[in-house]
């Protein structure tokens, strides 16, 4: 083989490896996410909405995606409840979801529970079956209650 292509597999790894590593920091980030809530199942720093699910979205001065991707589908949702955090000001709760991805969406049932955690842009449709995820968890606690 020649250099040219030696160097070409060794970029490639590399670049597998990290997209390995940060799949596997985002895996590792919801699932602490998941666990910092409550025995109850709220989130422990969170007031508690109402009946509907709503959304944190975190984002920043400088996120262009944000502004350009994120914004635009959060907007596309309708009547939902969408709290933007600025993650620098409000670092401490930005800590608590392991944000260090701008956008970060984190669907949150009504009852504070964080259930699905989005690093990166996420797009309507997804978020929109995220909700109403949300809103099934939400009738099926009501039920066993």
């Amino acid at each position: 083989m020649s250099a040219q292509l030696w160097a070409l597999a060794v970029v490639g790894v590399i670049v597998l490896a990290a997209a390995g590593l940060e799949a596997l920091r985002a895996r590792r980030a919801r699932r602490l996410v998941m666990e910092s809530t409550s025995p109850t199942g709220r989130s422990r720093h969170l007031p508690m909405n109402g009946e509907e699910p709503y959304i944190l979205y975190f984002t920043g001065d400088s996120c262009t995606v944000c502004r350009t991707h994120q914004e635009p589908a959060l907007a596309r949702l309708g009547d939902v409840r969408i709290d933007k955090v600025d993650a620098v000001n409000e670092r401490v709760l930005a800590d608590q979801f392991h944000v260090y991805t701008l956008p970060t969406t984190v669907v949150m049932a009504a009852d504070g529970n964080a259930l699905h955690v989005n690093y990166g842009y996420a797009p309507a449709p997804k978020l929109e079956r995220q909700l109403a995820d949300a809103r099934g968890a939400g009738i099926r606690s009501a039920a066993t209650a």
